[in-house]
């Protein structure tokens, strides 16, 4: 009997206590429903007469009751989805009591989005915390699929993010959308997903960077879709880039209107890797993109061709010297050539064979007869083409004088980008060439004066070679020589007759003295009386006569001589005159 008094003493201490704790009260706007959903916990006290629920409209004014209701929950319409606060006590004993602590119809403030970002190959969103101290925790949306407008609580329903940022890691693609609801414990359900209503901004998208490369251009076309939903909007994107393996540094900056770039650098080899980073108006978030990579193969045009030596062999043909770029995407190439520079035709067409230094002989050439021009020209796959320098043969002509010398004469010849710096003029004696003058470079003729005691200077051979200095206009340098055609001269015989012949004096023998002899053909000499009678013949220039006729000596008087020969050129020459024979 005691126990069970003690028993209810205790319920009922125990009743009376917990009649002394207010209600804990939750209540929320139900979006589109026109009504206030108010719920609470608590123990109804001894003398229970049922909860009263009290409101303010707009957050001013007296708190009204606004009804009475046994159930700890209640549906308070509220057709303008406007500012409610509301409390709820207990009668208890006939008496309003327990009031509860003011609560509010709205939600938690939801912040606005930082950042949609991809990091390491992954969506990554930030936000910064809310301003309401209620918050337990954020729900992510995510738009699924993309484009679609529908956003489904993410990665979960029951999923909050208590932090400020949230890593994808199971995204399926990387250009997705976003959007996040501040929750606390009386606003768990689907809040929205980011308008006006909510008080957010809206959805914010990651940005993804795409590109093509124009291999002959050497240019990379960069696409990437706008940034969305920053509140001041975008005030510029950055283009970042990491050029084979350094940092990613800004290269270039956009508007932010602009959703594409081209960037112009590109070359072959390089490792290029792009990101895009939007910076927002008036405020320091950055969003970046995903990491775009390029390993660069663009078209390497000829980067150079250098005729470096022009050249006419003993043979009479043109030897062609050039160096050229072999790190080039090679189409074709080929030799153009012509007696007039500005008049160039096709000679032949030229193989890559790989190796920096070529050259060819031109046989079908007449360089003994004028100069010629050359020049090299090549084609890449994106049909871009490169020309050489131009060259010129030297031309080298040759002259015979009266006076037994020789004048030589030569064009100045060039190749392009050279300077001449001395001619050196050759002569071939006994077969082999040898240096008779070294010349200024502004020099174009010389005269060789000719031994005439040696009769193998009645035909002479020449050529002259300049030495060249060449400096390219892209820095190379390179020391050459131009040998210029082999000119040969035969000078024409001249010749001297005495008018008397003595057999038993000094002048014994009658015969012609005739300077390089050798150079002359079909010798004749005939010799007659007064009477026209033939006394003397010899096809032989050594041959004289000595005042005989059949051997037997003759008597003096004046006698009739006749000498015919031809001259190196081919023309005769005819000498007619008298010759006294003394005794």
């Amino acid at each position: 009997m005691y126990l069970r008094q003690v028993f209810i003493l205790f319920l009922f201490s125990f009743q009376q206590i917990q009649s002394q704790i207010p209600p804990e009260v939750c209540a929320r706007l139900l979006l589109g429903s026109g009504q206030d959903s108010i719920t609470w916990n608590a123990s109804p006290c001894a003398v229970f007469g049922g909860y009263v629920i009290l409101g303010q409209e707009n957050g001013s004014g007296p708190f009204i009751p606004l009804d009475t209701v046994f159930s700890p929950d209640i549906a308070n319409p509220n057709t303008g989805e406007i500012l409610w606060n509301y409390q709820v006590g207990m009668i208890c004993n006939g008496a309003l009591t327990n009031l509860s602590t003011v609560v509010s119809n709205q939600r938690p403030v939801t912040p606005d989005l930082s950042s949609v970002s991809i990091i390491n190959n992954v969506p990554v969103v930030n936000w910064q915390a809310s301003p309401s101290p209620e918050v337990s925790g954020y729900q992510l949306y995510k738009e699924n699929p993309y484009g679609s407008g529908n956003f489904f609580p993410y990665p979960t329903s029951n999923s909050l993010q208590n932090g400020t940022s949230f890593n994808d890691i199971s995204a399926a693609s990387l250009l997705v959308r976003y959007a996040i609801v501040a929750v606390s414990p009386c606003n768990k359900s689907l809040l929205g997903i980011g308008n006006a209503i909510d008080g957010t901004t809206g959805p914010h998208t990651s940005m993804v960077v795409s590109g093509d490369i124009d291999t002959c251009a050497q240019e990379i076309a960069l696409n990437w879709n706008s940034y969305e939903n920053w509140q001041d909007g975008v005030l510029r994107y950055e283009i970042l880039l990491s050029t084979n393996g350094s940092g990613f540094t800004p290269y270039d900056t956009v508007s932010g209107n602009s959703t594409s770039y081209t960037y112009t650098n590109a070359q072959d080899n390089d490792l290029l890797i792009f990101q895009i980073r939007a910076t927002e108006q008036n405020k320091n978030n950055n969003a970046v993109s995903n990491a775009l990579t390029f390993n660069v193969r663009v078209n390497r045009p000829m980067d150079f061709i250098h005729i470096t030596g022009i050249s006419v062999n003993t043979s009479n043909e043109i030897e062609l010297d050039w160096d050229w770029d072999t790190n080039v995407d090679f189409s074709s190439a080929e030799i153009n050539k012509g007696a007039d520079a500005a008049n160039l035709t096709f000679l032949q067409s030229l193989l890559n064979s790989g190796t920096t230094s070529n050259s060819i002989t031109d046989i079908n050439s007449n360089p003994e007869i004028q100069p010629y021009y050359y020049q090299i020209s090549s084609q890449d796959e994106c049909n871009l083409r490169a020309y050489s320098n131009l060259a010129e043969t030297i031309h080298l002509t040759t002259e015979a004088l009266d006076n037994f010398e020789n004048k030589i004469n030569w064009s100045a010849g060039k190749i392009e980008y050279g300077t001449i710096q001395s001619y050196m003029l050759y002569k071939i004696i006994n077969g082999s060439p040898q240096l008779i003058a070294t010349l200024q470079p502004g020099t174009f003729s010389h005269t060789d004066i000719l031994d005439v005691t040696n009769e193998a200077e009645a035909e002479n051979c020449y050529f002259i070679r300049a030495n060249i200095l060449l400096n390219f206009p892209d820095g190379q340098s390179a020391y050459s020589s131009s040998q210029s055609n082999q000119s040969c001269i035969r000078q024409a015989s001249k010749i001297h007759i005495p008018n008397a012949v003595s057999p038993n004096g000094k002048n014994r023998y009658f015969r012609p003295v005739i300077v390089f002899s050798q150079s002359i053909s079909d010798y004749t000499m005939l010799i007659y009386d007064r009477y026209g009678q033939q006394i003397f013949e010899s096809g032989n220039l050594y041959d004289a006569w000595n005042g005989t006729m059949n051997g037997a000596p003759i008597k003096t008087g004046v006698y009739i001589y006749s000498i015919r020969f031809r001259q190196p050129n081919g023309e005769w020459m005819e000498r007619q005159g008298t010759v006294m024979l003394i005794r």
